[in-house]
């Protein structure tokens, strides 16, 4: 299946910005994080806005876009319904942190939200029709991954405001982080090795009518080490391994660390647009299969 630029940026932004400003609420029900409230939320609303903007991208024509935005059971519209409570909550976040530390209920909120949004995003790539993606382990690392870019953005805001408290706990939460990644991503080349596709041999991919046939046999030796193996090996290391290393380093050092928290955001970044585009190559049709 070809690579849908767009929805990779889309998707991942979208982790990104709410996995933000859930971990942000997380700081705020422990009374934490005074200091990086308002950065927190502005940087949420930056991500989002940058992922809305990539999915009407992909949409191509603005017809096409409102069109598909007319049935309430459609995957696009529960996204655009969530992103829209999303930033209602994210302006009542801001009204009340200007005050001074956001109440607990705030946090909660928000907590709630930037959960509920990567559920719904994710809920729509759930496809029957497309074996690699039907799969619990897409919530899996979805929530991974928003869980550790969170955390992450948030350790730098905290790092920038030189909030020592809340530094220390977004580094824990970080490498936590980065090892539900690599958890995530080691089960899902154990999950794809169980889709049988050995007999069907190659298929057609009737999205692309003048592609050359496509082999979908073996698909676990060419994620480890045959076609697929470079992006899987860039989403394991640099997606899971390497934030996880970084914030380890940090977990009884210094916590407040520009650097470190900067290169752990860019590493979650790189390894998330590096398995979308796995996910992609090989989103292959069940249509093939019959």
């Amino acid at each position: 299946m070809e690579i849908q630029w767009p929805l990779v940026i889309f998707t991942l932004f979208v982790c990104l910005g709410a996995g933000i400003f859930a971990m942000q609420g997380l700081l705020t029900v422990l009374g934490k994080g005074e200091k990086s409230q308002i950065s927190a939320v502005i940087a949420a609303a930056a991500a989002v806005i940058v992922g809305g903007v990539a999915s009407f991208l992909h949409l191509q024509h603005w017809d096409r876009a409102f069109n598909g935005f007319g049935q309430l059971s459609s995957g696009i519209t529960q996204e655009l319904i969530s992103i829209v409570v999303l930033f209602i909550v994210l302006i009542i976040y801001f009204a009340v942190a200007r005050k001074g530390l956001a109440p607990k209920w705030a946090g909660a909120l928000a907590i709630f939200i930037g959960v509920s949004v990567v559920a719904l995003m994710t809920t729509s790539y759930i496809m029957p029709a497309r074996p690699v993606w039907a799969s619990p382990l897409l919530y899996l690392f979805y929530f991974s991954q928003a869980f550790a870019a969170g955390a992450a953005g948030v350790w730098l805001l905290s790092s920038l405001s030189k909030e020592a408290d809340a530094a220390s706990l977004m580094v824990k939460c970080t490498a936590i982080g980065g090892a539900l990644v690599t958890v995530s991503l080691l089960a899902y080349a154990a999950y794809i090795g169980t889709i049988n596709v050995g007999s069907v041999g190659n298929y057609w991919d009737s999205t692309i009518p003048t592609a050359s046939l496509i082999d979908n046999s073996n698909l676990v030796g060419k994620l480890l080490g045959g076609e697929f193996a470079l992006p899987f090996w860039l989403a394991l290391i640099f997606g899971g391994i390497a934030p996880a290393i970084l914030a380890f380093l940090k977990w009884k050092g210094e916590h407040i660390n520009i650097p470190f928290a900067s290169l752990s955001i860019v590493c979650i970044l790189v390894g998330g647009i590096a398995f979308r585009a796995v996910l992609y190559m090989l989103g292959f049709s069940v249509f093939a299969l019959f």
